[in-house]
């Protein structure tokens, strides 16, 4: 992947009202794989004082989306997703969340997460279906 194209996918990411909302961002991106941060502070808590599942899920579901247009020059969505929480993470810093591509179709890409604490605990794995978004084109 070009440099100017990864640089332009983590503009699109970091600038994303939602995303900077909840203090996610995407640090790096390369051909099939996407890395991206969460910053926790208080208000990404559960009533436990641990990040919260939808953060968790959020955050899977930015790099999934990131890994998969990083292989399409498409637009893609989430048709599915599947979150295993492993461990909680209190007092964490901040999660980061890896997406890999496993498997790029022709219209689906299938992702895998891993999402890490500050301390290297893998506390969540997902799955991520994505699909692309062709174009219609008039004949």
């Amino acid at each position: 992947m070009e440099k100017e194209s990864a640089d332009y996918l983590i503009r699109r990411i970091n600038e994303c009202p939602f995303n900077r909302h909840n203090g996610i961002r995407a640090l790096s991106v390369t051909e099939g794989e996407a890395l991206v941060e969460a910053q926790i502070s208080e208000t990404s808590n559960n009533i436990w004082h641990v990040p919260h599942g939808g953060l968790l899920f959020a955050l899977g579901d930015v790099s999934s989306g990131l890994a998969a247009h990083s292989l399409s020059p498409d637009k893609v969505m989430t048709i599915n997703g599947d979150m295993q929480f492993l461990a909680a993470a209190p007092g964490a810093a901040f999660l980061r969340a890896r997406g890999t591509v496993v498997k790029a179709g022709h219209s689906t890409l299938f992702i895998r997460v891993e999402i890490h604490d500050d301390s290297g605990l893998l506390i969540a794995t997902g799955q991520y279906t994505m699909h692309r978004v062709h174009e219609r084109r008039n004949a």
